[in-house]
């Protein structure tokens, strides 16, 4: 299953970078810029294979990727003054190869004195090559290769064919392209999702799917069973039904339902809570037999986010007490930690648990109720493990492609606004990178291929919309550099603009190792 997860994870991220890439490579290439080499992955190559002037790779580690293309270095040129090279040379005594190996013949060796294989304005190329005493002036023809190794070749770069060379709006498309595709390949398989994804009669209470073990199931109700009441709030439809699971106060309901014609009335009966402030639910699924349990004593079913990976809470730690901005909460039921987390909205707990007789302390902050409900989530979530009848709308259907991805992108911003607002309890240590992607790529496939082809959407999105961010060395830094030539009329030296885009790779990569090392040690912890 593991091979299974690790292959699943390396095709979602790699069609994303595939879209990604190929948005910078088509555009261009449409632009007649010269592209070097198409990359899918980073690192050592596995494979690689010429086609025309650029070399398509695929490389060992599965993140990232990129189009390699003439103009974005300080100089393209692989010669430099004083540097022994060879020259293969045509009839018209042109040079159509530069030889930097000594395993490749060449017809004319020498030590380079001066060279122009930019020619701006098409001004001739040509190299300058003190050969025996003797300086001779060869012409360069501008489609000349660099023969590197005995296999391994590169084109040169003269400035028509240089990303510099190009108009503002055709640069700004080459670097737009990647984000943009990103953007089209998530509302694509969004469109695809919604063929398949029915409509919510939500104007009933009738049940139209029990999950088993759940509330629902363990009152015997059914399918076809209709809910009447919830401690005794009246419910008409699925919007009261959620209204009234939404605002429990405690555990356990007492439910009173229809079943052919006449009412019935179940009490007392358990229902799944997830305190997702906390990250910690009363409800445990065994491994083994997918059988369900639901405490009500205070026994923690299964943990999440920092309460795993912070505190060190476990699924079956007993919770004696939770301590909430140094205000300390005697617990004897789930009841009792509802009740805590009712009164906060956000703050630093210490939740004292038993473990194999020990008593222990976790020690982490929660997050606040303000963001999770920002995020779209609720605070404290309740589950009676039922469903609506669901039926095919075409109009519903349709729609589904363009309120996914708005649904998704107002998410995306909304958790940078949280991760920067000092008034929230969000940082770097709460994000993703690839381990934590695994990890939900791992999660999502238990749930079909639906499931898989969303959150390959949502990935999407996110990748497209963060090299958006006016950062140096991502799109949307180029982007914000493309800008100020725009209104300056002048392009930032290219020498300035590779610094700053380097000195801003090495903060970004020293943040994905800080995330990569939490998504590890979350692993690790379970």
């Amino acid at each position: 299953m593991v091979i299974l997860n690790i292959l699943l994870f390396i095709v979602v991220l790699g069609v994303i970078i595939l879209i990604h890439e190929a948005g910078h490579f088509y555009f261009a290439k449409k632009a007649g810029i010269l592209c070097h080499e198409f990359s899918i992955g980073m690192g050592p190559a596995l494979y690689q294979k010429r086609k025309g002037e650029t070399m398509y790779s695929v490389r060992g580690i599965p993140i990232g990727g990129y189009v390699s293309m003439a103009g974005e270095s300080v100089s393209d040129a692989l010669i430099k003054k004083e540097q022994t090279i060879g020259l293969k040379i045509n009839e018209q005594d042109q040079v159509y190869q530069i030889i930097l190996t000594d395993k490749v013949e060449s017809d004319v060796t020498g030590v380079v004195e001066a060279f122009d294989l930019y020619g701006k304005d098409f001004d001739p190329l040509y190299i300058d090559l003190n050969v025996d005493g003797q300086i001779i002036h060869f012409s360069v023809l501008r489609d000349a290769t660099y023969q590197i190794s005995e296999k391994n070749k590169m084109w040169i770069t003269p400035a028509e064919k240089s990303f510099e060379s190009k108009t503002l709006w055709q640069r700004f498309m080459v670097i737009f392209a990647g984000p943009m595709m990103n953007f089209i390949l998530a509302f694509l398989l969004f469109l695809i999702v919604g063929f398949f994804v029915e409509k919510p009669n939500l104007d009933s209470n009738e049940l139209f799917e029990i999950v088993p073990g759940y509330a629902a199931d363990n009152a015997q109700l059914e399918v076809g069973d209709k809910i009447l009441a919830i401690n005794g709030e009246t419910v008409e439809d699925w919007n009261d039904l959620s209204v009234v699971m939404s605002n429990l106060d405690q555990s356990w309901i007492d439910v009173m339902y229809e079943r052919d014609g006449q009412s019935f009335v179940e009490i007392n009966v358990n229902v799944s809570v997830a305190v997702q402030m906390a990250g910690i639910t009363n409800t445990y699924m065994d491994p083994d037999t997918n059988e369900i349990t639901i405490y009500r004593d205070p026994i923690i079913g299964q943990s999440y986010g920092r309460a795993r990976s912070d505190g060190g809470l476990l699924e079956g730690d007993i919770i004696e007490s939770i301590i909430v901005n140094n205000v300390s909460h005697d617990i004897e039921s789930w009841d009792d930690i509802i009740s805590v987390f009712r009164q906060y909205e956000r703050g630093d707990l210490v939740v004292v648990y038993e473990r194999d007789g020990n008593l222990e302390n976790a020690y982490y902050s929660m997050i606040s109720a303000n963001a999770l409900t920002k995020l779209g989530s609720q605070p404290i979530v309740f589950q009676l493990g039922v469903s609506p009848s669901t039926s095919f709308d075409w109009n519903y259907s349709l729609l589904y492609a363009p309120r996914r991805f708005y649904s998704d992108v107002t998410e995306v911003f909304t958790t940078l606004g949280l991760l920067f607002s000092p008034k929230e309890d969000l940082g770097i240590g709460d994000l993703s990178g690839p381990v934590g992607i695994y990890t939900l790529v791992s999660s999502t496939a238990s749930q079909g291929l639906l499931s898989i082809i969303v959150f390959t959407g949502f990935l999407s999105i996110n990748i497209g919309l963060l090299n958006l961010l006016p950062i140096p060395a991502l799109d949307g830094g180029r982007l914000v550099f493309l800008g100020i030539e725009a209104v300056t009329r002048k392009p930032l030296p290219r020498r300035v603009e590779n610094t700053i885009n380097n000195a801003m790779f090495i903060l970004l990569l020293v943040m994905f190792i800080f995330v990569t090392y939490n998504d590890i040690l979350r692993l690790i912890r379970g």
